[in-house]
């Protein structure tokens, strides 16, 4: 629970078997992630009404504007379930949001063009004159810094 936020002096209260109640059950398929869903298909984290039960991990529905799959989204599921049961004072961490960010998307394409700058990647002659003309009119401007920064110039 330390990870989780839970103030260190009721950790040991809280862990105690009288306060908890685990049920394993199985997993569903690994396809199940990319199968089409509605509003409803899966149960919230914390079920309206419900003072005493939350549901964790990447088949609860979350409020947040996150991606199933990933260890991220399991454990804002968890800090929602615990930090609402347990009554902590403290916030869950927004989701990132690096979709909005062009540093970040400049960044994957740098990665994804195995490390090559712009000028450097194999390109049609015609994306390549494009791209000459570009570079010519982003000079000194804060488009030509991101892409610096981003190691693709």
């Amino acid at each position: 629970m330390y990870h989780l936020g839970v103030p260190e002096s009721q950790i040991s209260e809280l862990a105690s078997e009288e306060n908890m109640n685990t049920v394993p059950v199985y997993m569903p398929y690994i396809t199940s992630y990319f199968m089409p869903r509605h509003d409803g298909d899966r149960p919230a984290v914390m079920p309206e009404g419900s003072v005493n039960i939350a549901f964790i991990g990447n088949f609860a529905e979350s409020p947040t504007r996150d991606t199933v799959f990933t260890t991220e989204y399991s454990v804002r599921t968890a800090m929602e379930a615990v930090y609402t049961l347990l009554n902590v004072d403290r916030g869950v961490p927004e989701v990132f949001d690096s979709i909005y960010d062009i540093r970040q998307l400049l960044r994957a394409m740098y990665y994804m063009s195995d490390k090559k700058k712009l000028a450097d990647q194999d390109m049609p002659l015609l994306e390549k004159l494009a791209l000459k003309t570009g570079m010519r009119k982003i000079k000194k401007t804060w488009v030509e810094e991101l892409l610096k920064e981003a190691n693709l110039m």
